[in-house]
């Protein structure tokens, strides 16, 4: 049984918040949300299981609002979505033959840095979310599959 796509949901302003379905369980912030914006994503979408935001929003929270995001089941992750156009399309895709090269390069007993180096050649997907998806259970295959959302 092969793994399949990721969808990270793209939300580029904080007046999309409450109207995102409670199904999302990857979500990306194109902007520097605020104490307020993180509390009404954690509750509109209690499923949430990763939260991508880029380096400045990353670099920008309080410790407290990691680990209030990190107490609520929220792996946080700095990056930005490389070469996505959110007025076509409002999810960012990694593909699954991405999540099939890091399992492959896992199982062949490649390192972390080497890892990241050659995935960072296929796709663009910041080193964060390659170590991520390295040690999520995107990787595992059989009957408890990912529950994050596919395609």
């Amino acid at each position: 049984m092969g793994l399949g796509s990721i969808r990270i949901r793209v939300v580029t302003s904080r007046d999309e918040i409450l109207g995102l379905g409670i199904e999302e369980k990857a979500v990306h912030l194109a902007f520097r949300p605020s104490d307020r914006d993180l509390f009404n994503l954690v509750k509109t979408c209690p499923g949430i299981e990763l939260l991508q935001l880029p380096a400045s929003s990353y670099d920008a929270l309080s410790k407290f609002i990691k680990m209030y995001l990190a107490s609520s089941g929220i792996h946080l992750v700095k990056g930005d979505v490389s070469g996505h156009w959110h007025d076509i399309n409002n999810y960012f895709v990694i593909p699954a033959y991405v999540i099939e090269k890091i399992k492959e390069l896992e199982v062949q007993g490649r390192t972390e840095e080497e890892i990241i180096s050659e995935i960072a050649n296929i796709r663009k997907i910041s080193p964060d979310m390659i170590l991520h998806l390295l040690h999520s259970s995107f990787l595992v295959s059989g009957p408890e599959m990912p529950r994050m959302s596919k395609v």
